[in-house]
């Protein structure tokens, strides 16, 4: 038999295309490992305070073959993927972790540095609860934690219960306590829905106009303030973090999230279709940013109207190497005070009779969306409801298994923290219920 060896020019063209193609996606691939083992490593050495290798062993189970190099003189951590790509994310007080995603290290120190949130001397000693009411709801707590195939790790880090403003359980694992910051990952969009509401409250915003974004001149312009907060915006954005997505990138490889996610096109008429999108919340981050004269007061003002009033002060929502904060998923704070926000959301966004959101702000952010089979609100969650838990219940859900379930009826705020890679090992829905119908 004879080998052919004149083949189709087009054959070598198409096996060229080919290979590029495949680098370019592997180098692109190895990116956003890169860019998330650096971001992961950053905020959990520099903010939450714990041991790298810890860190490396449970939170990079996705990209376990990276090299991590902490540098704390500098602030940075520098993470690479086989020598063939790297990433650098570094720490600032206040501020947490960027990734210099076309930006420089200097670039990030000449940005405004924020005021924190300042502690404040608060009740939270244990509510009195009749003997047979505390067992059950400890068995339940408990639970959270048993760990019944090490392979397959739960990993619950905190517990918390709040039941009328006082806490009624508390529990931590090993290593972890009440002062140590975790990250809420998409909890971090409650947030930005309460500066969308606290910007609402000064009449800076109206959610039911179109949304003020200068660029949309085009069939974009029939996109509200409500249509993003409801991830109904009819924007065309993947977010898919198994890939290269439009979510991956805008999260681990771009200078702006929110720049990148203002430039997504339309896919159909806003109101139309629900669709889970962590770019309409940036989209929204861009929005409050454009409501303030300076880039200092707009960095403050998470700060100083919402955290300190709550006595929030281990709370950080990190910004992106544009300064703007990546209102989708970087924010850490402890389970206490994690708690305190949900408790705001309890009390119809009154704080120490203090009316902090815009009167009404809640019943809208717990009100459910159109097309979304009675899941989501705006920026909250509201599935638990079909799990028998009140009907005015809610709750902020994250990636890994991060949850603040809130009920106003029940004055009732429950907290659990983790690091879940399969998140259906630890089952919410059951936990909700059974914490629920302790009260």
């Amino acid at each position: 038999m004879r080998i052919n060896n004149k083949l189709n020019p087009l054959f070598w063209v198409f096996i060229i295309v080919g290979l590029a193609y495949a680098a370019h996606y592997g180098y692109r691939y190895a990116s956003v490992g890169a860019g998330y083992n650096a971001k992961m490593v950053c905020s959990c050495v520099f903010v939450a305070g714990r041991d790298q290798k810890t860190v490396e062993m449970e939170e990079l189970y996705a990209v376990p073959f990276g090299k991590q190099v902490v540098d704390k003189e500098h602030n940075t951590v520098t993470a690479s993927i086989f020598g063939i790509v790297s990433k650098t994310a570094m720490y600032r007080p206040k501020l947490g972790c960027t990734l210099l995603n076309d930006a420089t290290a200097e670039t990030l120190r000449q940005q405004p540095a924020v005021i924190g949130a300042t502690a404040q001397t608060e009740n939270w000693a244990d509510s009195t609860l009749p003997a047979a009411q505390k067992t059950a709801l400890q068995k339940i707590v408990d639970g959270a934690f048993a760990e019944p195939d090490p392979k397959n790790p739960v990993r619950t880090r905190a517990v918390l219960v709040l039941h009328r403003g006082r806490v009624v359980a508390e529990q931590y694992a090993s290593g972890f306590t009440q002062n140590t910051p975790l990250m809420g990952w998409s909890m971090t969009k409650s947030v930005t829905n309460a500066m969308i509401g606290l910007l609402v409250k000064d009449g800076k915003i109206d959610v039911n106009k179109p949304a003020p974004v200068a660029e949309w001149t085009d069939n974009r312009r029939a996109i509200t303030t409500d249509n993003l907060l409801r991830m109904s915006s009819g924007l065309n954005f993947e977010e898919n973090y198994g890939k290269i997505s439009d979510a991956t990138k805008m999260l681990f490889l771009e200078n702006g999230a929110g720049k990148y996610a203002l430039g997504s096109k339309v896919e159909v008429a806003p109101a139309t279709k629900w669709y889970y999108s962590s770019g309409t919340t940036n989209v929204l981050q861009e929005i409050v940013r454009r409501q303030f004269k300076t880039h200092a007061e707009y960095l403050n003002f998470p700060h100083q109207r919402l955290f300190q009033k709550l006595g929030m002060a281990s709370a950080v929502i990190e910004p992106d190497a544009s300064g703007t904060y990546v209102g989708s998923s970087f924010m850490f704070a402890t389970a206490r005070d994690w708690a305190k926000f949900g408790q705001l959301y309890a009390q119809d966004g009154i704080w120490q009779n203090e009316r902090l959101l815009p009167e009404g702000w809640v019943k809208y952010s717990s009100t459910e969306t159109p097309h979304a089979n009675g899941d989501y609100a705006a920026q909250f969650w509201t599935y638990c409801r079909k799990n028998g838990v009140p009907p005015d219940a809610f709750s902020m859900n994250g990636f890994e298994g991060q949850y603040v379930l809130i009920v106003p009826s029940k004055q009732l705020v429950v907290v659990r923290l983790g690091c879940s890679p399969n998140e259906a090992l630890f089952d919410e829905k059951r936990f909700f219920k059974e914490v629920a119908a302790i009260f």
